[in-house]
């Protein structure tokens, strides 16, 4: 019964985030990442996600892998097209990385090597704390389990 009230809740709680966009999302990450700081790797390499190569996979526009494993791309459009693909897999539950219940600091501990100032320097960016999820930035409802029907019958 209890599990059935906190559902009951959820679904009733008014967001307290205002739906952020990829877009939104994805500058967020450019300026974490140096992007917009002329000479960094994620300038000169028009990664603005500083996105680093996965074997058997390449993104459109992907014309080499240059230091440490970072993508270089054709020109700029190609970068953020790349960063806003892998941001709406995230977001639409089909990374194998990431998922919508991460929050910007659990997901920073994965993307990032200093996650603490990534963390930070996104959600200021976005206007919210470091502790907010993913579903919460973009007003995904949460994922009714079978398990938690069975249990609250």
């Amino acid at each position: 019964m209890r599990k059935y009230l906190m559902l009951v809740v959820l679904f009733l709680a008014p967001m307290t985030f205002a739906q952020t966009s990829i877009d939104a999302f994805a500058q967020a990450i450019a300026k974490a990442e140096g992007f917009y700081k002329k000479g960094s790797i994620p300038n000169r390499y028009r990664n603005p996600g500083d996105l680093k190569a996965v074997r058997g996979q390449k993104y459109p526009g992907q014309v080499s892998i240059g230091k440490g494993g970072h993508i270089v791309f054709r020109n700029d459009a190609a970068g953020w097209y790349a960063l806003r693909a892998k941001l709406e897999k995230i977001v639409a539950g089909e990374s194998r990385v990431y998922s919508p219940q991460m929050t910007l600091r659990d997901m920073a501990r994965k993307y990032a090597g200093n996650y603490r100032i990534w963390a930070k320097s996104v959600s200021k960016s976005l206007g919210v704390p470091d502790t907010t999820t993913i579903a919460e930035l973009f007003d995904i409802p949460p994922v009714l389990r079978p398990e938690w029907i069975k249990e609250s019958i």
